[in-house]
């Protein structure tokens, strides 16, 4: 379809817990936004329903097209999770439910693909995946080895976003973002793997045809007149959440370090050629215009402040509204996040316990699927706002763990710019900053993987030349305190000897 030239754009990206829609004017700029969370029926974090999961998606269209003015709506830009899979029959029908990169039940499969550590560098080292249960690739072999039966009615491999591209515009495509993401392709040809297709049973005409991040087909007249939209409009094929991140904060030049924390947390660098280092710790996949993210990701962040208030923080699904002596439930069993954060700045952090976020198993740096978690050296001294803490710190030195690692292989970045629910919380802010020693810049707004697939629909429509183009604006940085970090390394050196004693799979 050919570019339109000038108007709005519209960011539509479904992401594990909820859909998220947001207009942007041709600079960039956010006009307004909607988000509606995944019910459970929708999402459980580790799969989603398809259908309910698209319908959501075009109620959080309908709604902001529903909402202002829009001006005039030049394309439609996709996102969605990196790691999902969903498998199609020869009816396009589902077989089973989307898997999120939450789901590590492949995690077997994987294990017995690293006993040869051969066949694990080969494969690393081609897709820029590290062999792990969280990757697609390893889930279909896992199908093939428990469910022969099923697996012989695969007809298409497809993910999220390649769900709400079909039922958005009724074609079929995946964007070698995406692609990138699942373990199949090679990161060096950018094709997918004749080696790897063949150790999992696969052939190539069951995946769907690669494409850039800038492919379009216009929207259905079904679609568009449901959400009050002209039909037609171009609909971008969609890119991953990690890369629509990185290009929202400014990070497509190389030096900037994109930091997110949402659901789980990841940091990234932009790099001109596959930057994947000998021993496997740091991801690569592609982004487009030849660029490679390079990157580390972990598997706990906001989940597990999740996991802690339904299980410690009083703040329970069951909504009793239980109160705690430092931190509390509001009147309707939902977090009372100041208060927790009020509490938790009040303690001595020094003698808090530790977390190790592995409730969820872990990616990086270990990539231990069976690793665990949890507090340790808690004693009767220690309250909720202590255990608050511990969660909020762990978090944050896992990340550094990543860090760490990427700055070995990518350099030191330039700078780092923050998104995600973390620019909630100014007091956590300011904790990353002290622990990772570097400043941290933030634009305020906390969906930046929705902004950026608007972004990429604006260059995809021909608004700019250039992703560059559309800079945001930084509201706040948070600098970093020496004397803070210090204390914090020494913090951290105790971390790193609790994690150590996990790799048995315990506390």
């Amino acid at each position: 379809m050919n570019a339109s030239g000038s108007g709005n754009a519209i960011g539509l990206e479904v992401s594990t817990s909820s859909a998220k829609c947001i207009l942007c004017s041709p600079t960039g700029a956010v006009i307004r936004s909607v988000s509606i969370p995944f019910d459970t029926k929708t999402s459980n974090t580790v799969s989603q329903h398809p259908s309910r999961m698209m319908e959501t998606a075009i109620e959080a269209l309908r709604q902001l097209v529903c909402s202002g003015e829009t001006g005039k709506v030049a394309i439609i830009g996709l996102g969605g999770t990196w790691h999902s899979l969903l498998l199609l029959d020869s009816n396009r029908e589902a077989l089973f439910p989307i898997s999120t990169w939450a789901d590590l039940s492949a995690s077997s499969a994987a294990e017995a693909i690293k006993q040869d550590q051969q066949v694990a560098q080969r494969y690393y080292h081609q897709t820029g995946c590290v062999v792990h249960g969280m990757y697609p690739a390893w889930k279909l072999k896992w199908i093939g080895e428990q469910t022969p039966e099923v697996f012989r009615k695969i007809a298409l491999v497809s993910t999220q976003v390649g769900q709400l591209f079909a039922g958005l515009t009724g074609t079929r495509a995946i964007s070698k973002c995406m692609a990138s993401g699942s373990g199949l392709l090679n990161i060096h040809t950018l094709d997918w793997d004749p080696e790897i297709l063949a150790l999992l049973g696969m052939k190539p005409e069951q995946l769907e045809e690669l494409v850039e991040a800038f492919h379009t087909a216009p929207l259905l007249p079904a679609i568009a007149q449901k959400v009050g939209l002209p039909s037609g409009i171009p609909v971008t094929v969609g890119c991953a959440d990690g890369a629509l991140n990185q290009v929202a904060v400014s990070g497509v030049a190389q030096g900037v370090m994109s930091f997110s924390v949402g659901t789980s947390g990841a940091i990234r660098l932009v790099q001109n050629a596959p930057l994947i280092p000998e021993e496997p710790s740091t991801w690569c996949y592609y982004l487009f215009d030849q660029k490679r993210l390079a990157g580390a990701a972990t598997q706990g962040a906001a989940n597990c402040l999740s996991w802690f208030f339904k299980t410690i923080g009083g703040g329970d699904s069951a909504g009793t509204g239980r109160r705690g002596e430092n931190g509390a439930a509001a009147a309707d069993g939902k977090p009372n996040y100041a208060a927790f954060e009020k509490a938790a700045a009040a303690i001595k952090w020094e003698e808090a316990p530790y977390f190790l976020p592995f409730i969820y198993g872990e990616r990086c740096p270990g990539w231990n699927e069976s690793r665990r978690g949890g507090f340790v050296g808690v004693d009767a001294t220690h309250d909720q706002a202590h255990l608050y803490y511990a969660v909020l710190e762990g978090i944050l030195f896992n990340m550094y763990q990543c860090y760490l690692k990427l700055a070995e292989v990518g350099g030191v970045p330039a700078e780092i710019r923050v998104s995600g629910g973390i620019l909630n919380s100014p007091f956590w802010l300011q904790m990353a900053a002290d622990i990772f020693g570097k400043p941290m810049l933030t634009s305020g707004f906390a969906n930046d993987s929705t902004v950026g697939a608007a972004i990429v629909a604006l260059k995809a429509a021909g608004i700019i030349e250039r992703i560059e183009d559309c800079l945001p604006e930084i509201r706040h940085t948070y600098q970093p305190r020496a004397e803070y970090h210090r204390r914090y390394q020494a913090r951290f050196g105790h971390y790193l000897g609790y994690y150590a004693s996990t790799a048995a799979s315990t506390v």
